[in-house]
């Protein structure tokens, strides 16, 4: 029970120095590109595709993160009149769902991924291996998986602490 709490603070420390490098990376590529493009007038080939590539992984990454923090989009207008075992029962049931989802696109993810084409793809400016771009969704599907077991966990260990 402690190992997956800590296991999920440790993947959300390192999900905060991932968001925070591929913003840097992508507000630099960005601004590279535009100053190269029209005051050099030479653009950089490379910009649009590492500022592209960083939005995926940031996204991702990002989605991760707001499990975490229990910030995603949500109606709680019936949840919130809720009280008691009732309300965490209808809690855990929820978070079941969204670990089966995860569970089930973590592994049609590795299986796409598992395709012989998918290692020979490159990207069309930097030639960069596409399994980079592609990595974000099974990488950020773990991290969701992680957390949410955790919530799962902390849930009735909150309703424990309740009665």
């Amino acid at each position: 029970m402690i190992f997956i709490h800590r296991l999920s603070d440790w993947v959300y420390s390192i999900e905060k120095v991932f968001s925070i490098v591929l913003s840097s990376l992508m507000l630099i590529s960005l601004f590279a590109g535009v100053v190269f493009r029209y005051v050099f007038n030479s653009p950089l080939i490379w910009s649009d595709e590492t500022a592209i590539f960083s939005l995926i992984w940031l996204t991702f990454i990002g989605g991760s993160m707001g499990i975490k923090r229990q910030e995603s989009a949500a109606v709680s207008l019936f949840m919130d009149k809720l009280k008691g075992k009732v309300k965490t029962i209808l809690m855990a049931v929820s978070l079941l769902a969204v670990i089966l989802f995860v569970s089930l696109i973590l592994y049609l993810s590795i299986k796409w991924l598992s395709a012989p084409t998918i290692l020979i793809q490159q990207s069309n400016s930097m030639k960069m291996p596409m399994i980079i771009a592609y990595l974000s969704v099974p990488v950020s599907f773990v991290f969701i998986l992680i957390h949410s077991l955790n919530l799962f966990i902390l849930n009735f260990r909150s309703s424990e602490s309740e009665v």
